[in-house]
Parts: C-alpha cells; sequence; structure tokens
C-alpha cells in the first residue's frame, strides 16, 4: 500500500474508533481523541508493518480500554 492510500486509511480508522471509544466511555470527541491518539495502541496503528489497521474499529476501542486498565496483547491478524 502506498503512504498516501495509509494515511486515507488511518483517518478512516482512527475516526471510527474514536467514535466507538466516545460511545464506550462516554466521553467528548476531544477527550476521546486526546488519549486515543497518546496511547501505545495508536502507536502500533501508525505504523502500517504491524498490520493494527485490520483490526475493526470495536476491536481498537476494546484494546484500547485493555490498555488503560494495564492489559495490553494484541491478538494476531
Amino acid at each position: 500500500m502506498n503512504e498516501r492510500s495509509f494515511e486515507t486509511l488511518l483517518y478512516g480508522i482512527t475516526a471510527n474508533t474514536v467514535a466507538k471509544i466516545m460511545e464506550i466511555n462516554n466521553w467528548s470527541e476531544d477527550i476521546a481523541m486526546e488519549r486515543f491518539t497518546s496511547s501505545k495502541l495508536y502507536s502500533f496503528l501508525e505504523r502500517e508493518e504491524t498490520k493494527v489497521w485490520q483490526y475493526s474499529a470495536l476491536m481498537l476501542a476494546q484494546l484500547f480500554n485493555e490498555e488503560r486498565s494495564g492489559r495490553f496483547a494484541l491478538p494476531e491478524v
């Protein structure tokens, strides 16, 4: 995948995941975006080679909440 395609994909995945995080945690968009983009999970999502972009927005939101509770493990893709 070329860099521009991946950036477009990342934008959509981030928007959908932030929406799920807002729904699950009852947070505002600003808080959800700030916390998600500051997470270890997001640092993996930003790197195409990790394949984290293949996870659904719901799975990413659940993994984000697991990371916040001190448990962080990526499932196999």
